[in-house]
């Protein structure tokens, strides 16, 4: 077998199809793109007739123009799309820091141990609260007793 005659590791009918696709691709004019991006400008929408007009002038047939105008809309909204996306994750990630911000915050202002402490105080002082107005009353009618026996003697 020659060297023209061997087949590389990796060589198949697929790579080869895509081989001959590459040769095919085809490449603007930095001229022809100025044209067609003013133009594009002027006339975002352009008819059958438009394309041919434009294709007259920059030399190429309606069906590339029309071609380069769909993927350079693609392309312009894909990055406007990452651009917008870029931002929208940036204010989110503030947002998100902002939120942890203010729910640290608010556990300092109001600490559950401190809560539940504070609800077992309140009990508590409810709880003597109650046993001292219990005492009160009794004082007060011992007193109030004690009063009525030493006026009748």
């Amino acid at each position: 077998m020659t060297n023209s005659q061997k087949k590389h590791v990796g060589d198949s009918s697929t790579s080869q199809k895509k081989a001959n696709k590459q040769s095919k691709c085809f490449r603007h004019t930095v001229e022809q793109v100025q044209h067609l991006k003013e133009f594009l400008k002027k006339c975002p929408h352009p008819d059958k007739d438009q394309l041919i007009q434009i294709g007259k002038e920059v030399g190429l047939n309606p069906k590339k123009i029309k071609t380069w105008i769909y993927n350079n809309k693609t392309t312009t909204k894909t990055q406007i799309e990452k651009s917008d996306n870029k931002t929208l994750q940036t204010e989110n990630e503030r947002f998100r820091c902002e939120n942890i911000a203010m729910k640290e915050a608010v556990k300092k202002i109001i600490c559950p141990q401190c809560d539940s402490k504070r609800a077992s105080n309140l009990e508590n002082l409810k709880e003597q609260n109650q046993r001292l107005t219990d005492e009160d009353e009794k004082l007060s009618r011992v007193t109030t007793t004690r009063g009525v026996d030493k006026g009748h003697e």
